[in-house]
C-alpha cells in the first residue's frame, strides 16, 4: 500500500537552471515499489559546476540504491543509511579526482511506506507539507545553515534570514567529512495534503506565503508546479530551481501528525563548521594549493638536477680540454729540448774546430784572441742552453702531475 497513486495528476518533478547558472548542479528522481516504499529525492550541489552536479548525481543514484537493495524493518533507519552511503560515494569519488575536492550536495527524501511518510534531509533544501483541508503550508524540515541558528537564537526573524548576507552558509552537507547526522521524522499525512520538496532556488526567490498561495489554487498539480517554477524565474531565478510535488491520496488518517526522530548511531561529536555553498570548499582551495605547491617543488627539483648534470659535463668537458692543453704543452716543451740538445752538439762540434785553429795558431806563432774568444762565447750558449733544458723539465714533471691527477679526480667522479 502506498499513500499515494503515482501518476502525472498525483505526481510533479521538473528542474530549470534559471536566469543566471550556466549549469546545472540539481539532481532528483523516483523510484517506487522499492523494498521500502516509493522514493522521492532532490540534491543541490555545490563545489563548481562539474562538482556539484557530479556530487548531487551520486547522491540521489546512491540513495535510490541502498533503498532497493535490502527492506528495512525501520525506515528511518533505512533513510539514515542510505545518506550515510551517499557520503561515503561521494567522498570516495572525490579521493580518486582530486581536481573535486570539496565537491558536496545537500539532500531532502521523503519515503511512502503503507500510511507513513518517513522524511531525511541534511542542507539547506526544503521539504514542505501543504495541509489541503487547512490550506496551510507547513515547512517540515529546519535548515542546517548558520541564519537557520540565528533564528532559532532569536537573533534574526525568519524573514530577516531570508535576505541575510550569509542565508547560503550551511552547516551540513554530503560529501564534505565522514561523520555525517541527518535529521529524519515520521508524518502521517491525510488525504488532500502535498509534500513540496524543493531545491533553495525556489524558496530562497520566494516567499513561503506564494508559495501557499500557489498550492491553494484549484489546478492540477503539473500547473501548479509550473506556477512555482514561473514566479523564482520572474523574482530572479539566481540558481537551480527544482521541484518535486507529491499529492496523498490513500491516507486513512483524518488529521496530519508529526514525530521527531534523530538516530542514536549518528549522534555529533565535533561542532558544525559552516559551509559556503556559492564557493568551493576550504579543502578544494588547500588541495589546489598543494597541488601548485607539488608542481613548484618539481619544477625546483628538475632545474637543480639539470644544474647538476650541466656542471658534471661541463667539468668533465673542462678536463678534457685541460689534459689535451698539457699534452701539447708537453709535446712543445720537448721539442724544445731536442732542439736544444742538436745546438748544443752543433755549438760543441765548433769549439772543437776553434781549439784546433788555436793549436795551429800557437805552431805558427800567431794571435789565438779570435779563437779564444769563439770558444768562450759557444761554451756560454751551451751553459745557457742546459739551463734551460733543466727549466723545461721541470715544466714537464709539473705538467705530468696535473695531468695525472685531473686523469684520477675524473676516474673517482666517472665511478
Amino acid at each position: 500500500m502506498s499513500l499515494t497513486t503515482i501518476n502525472s495528476d498525483n505526481v510533479f518533478q521538473k528542474d530549470v537552471i534559471g536566469n543566471v547558472r550556466t549549469a546545472q548542479e540539481d539532481s532528483h528522481d523516483i523510484a517506487i515499489l522499492t523494498p521500502n516504499g516509493d522514493v522521492f529525492v532532490v540534491c543541490d550541489g555545490m563545489g563548481g559546476h562539474v562538482g556539484g552536479k557530479q556530487a548531487s548525481s551520486i547522491a540521489v543514484k546512491s540513495i535510490i540504491e541502498h533503498l532497493k537493495k535490502e527492506k528495512y524493518d525501520q525506515p528511518m533507519q533505512a533513510l539514515n543509511d542510505a545518506l550515510q552511503f551517499a557520503n561515503m560515494q561521494i567522498l570516495g569519488y572525490a579521493k580518486d579526482h582530486p581536481e573535486l575536492r570539496g565537491m558536496g550536495t545537500t539532500a531532502c527524501i521523503v519515503l511512502l511506506q503503507d500510511t507513513e511518510a518517513y522524511i531525511a534531509h541534511v542542507g539547506d533544501s526544503r521539504i514542505y507539507l501543504y495541509m489541503g483541508k487547512e490550506q496551510q503550508l507547513h515547512r517540515v524540515t529546519k535548515d542546517h545553515s548558520y541564519v537557520q541558528t540565528l533564528v532559532d537564537a532569536g537573533q534574526i526573524t525568519d524573514e530577516e534570514a531570508e535576505h541575510h548576507p550569509n542565508k547560503n552558509r550551511i552547516l551540513k552537507a554530503l560529501g564534505i567529512k565522514p561523520e555525517l547526522v541527518p535529521t529524519c521524522n515520521v508524518l502521517h499525512p491525510k488525504n488532500g495534503d502535498c509534500f513540496l520538496i524543493c531545491s533553495d532556488g525556489l524558496n530562497g526567490m520566494i516567499m513561503d506565503s506564494t508559495i501557499e498561495g500557489v498550492l491553494k489554487q484549484n489546478i492540477p498539480l503539473a500547473d501548479k508546479g509550473e506556477r512555482l517554477i514561473q514566479l523564482a524565474l520572474e523574482a530572479g531565478g539566481h540558481d537551480n530551481i527544482t521541484v518535486e510535488l507529491i499529492q496523498i491520496t490513500s491516507s486513512p488518517h483524518t488529521q496530519s501528525q508529526f514525530i521527531s526522530f534523530n538516530p542514536a548511531s549518528t549522534k555529533r561529536t565535533i561542532p558544525p563548521t559552516p559551509i559556503d555553498r556559492n564557493k568551493k570548499t576550504q579543502t578544494n582551495h588547500s588541495s589546489r594549493i598543494k597541488k601548485v605547491a607539488l608542481w613548484l617543488s618539481a619544477i625546483v627539483v628538475f632545474i637543480v638536477v639539470c644544474l647538476l648534470l650541466f656542471s658534471v659535463v661541463s667539468e668533465k668537458q673542462n678536463t678534457k680540454e685541460r689534459l689535451e692543453e698539457i699534452d701539447e704543452k708537453i709535446e712543445n716543451i720537448r721539442d724544445n729540448i731536442e732542439k736544444n740538445i742538436d745546438e748544443i752538439q752543433k755549438l760543441k762540434g765548433r769549439i772543437e774546430d776553434n781549439e784546433r785553429q788555436v793549436v795551429a795558431a800557437r805552431e805558427n806563432g800567431s794571435s789565438t784572441d779570435k779563437y779564444d774568444k769563439l770558444i768562450q762565447n759557444d761554451q756560454l750558449k751551451i751553459k745557457e742552453l742546459h739551463e734551460k733544458n733543466k727549466s723545461d723539465e721541470k715544466s714537464i714533471d709539473s705538467l705530468e702531475n696535473e695531468r695525472k691527477s685531473l686523469t684520477e679526480d675524473n676516474s673517482k667522479k666517472s665511478n
